[in-house]
């Protein structure tokens, strides 16, 4: 297995927030584990989203297609 890229850390550590126990659903209460894995996911997602609207020539409507 290679080591993960200094970069990557930084980004992952900078970009994604845990967010305080009172905003975590009741149903996750006891599994900070699973918390952290999609708030991680979420904000990935985000994260993409922006980048890929970032690069498009024009603006994407879906309501218009």
């Amino acid at each position: 297995m290679t080591d993960i890229p200094q970069i990557v850390e930084d980004l992952y550590f900078g970009t994604v927030v845990i967010p305080d126990q009172k905003d975590w659903p009741d149903y996750l209460r006891g599994d900070p584990a699973v918390i952290r894995g999609l708030y991680s996911f979420y904000y990935g997602l985000r994260m993409g989203a922006r980048i890929s609207d970032a690069l498009r020539e024009e603006v994407f409507n879906p309501a218009e297609e």
